[in-house]
């Protein structure tokens, strides 16, 4: 079994086939009544859904940075403007 620093660097697909590696020993160990190795398997498995996790977050996050609409980009700048103007009203 790896171990967990080496999660970080597997590519995806590789990362994906052991996720499928470990569920494949989950299934045969279960049906074969070990306890401790099922747990530890998950445990494992728990940490490369993690990392693949992760990944997918940080994936999505840089697609959607800088596709934010101008006008609902709010600044510090904005935000001490529009507080100086309601100052101004009251």
């Amino acid at each position: 079994m790896a171990l967990l620093d080496d999660y970080t660097n597997l590519s995806e697909d590789e990362l994906d086939v052991k996720i499928q590696e470990v569920m494949n020993k989950i299934d045969i160990a279960y049906k074969l009544g070990y306890g401790d190795q099922v747990d530890q398997l998950l445990f494992h498995l728990d940490n490369m859904k993690m990392e693949m996790g992760d990944r997918l977050q940080k994936e999505a996050f840089e697609i959607t940075a800088g596709r934010l609409p101008e006008q609902y980009n709010i600044t510090d700048d904005d935000l001490s403007k529009e507080s100086s103007e309601d100052a101004e009203k009251e």
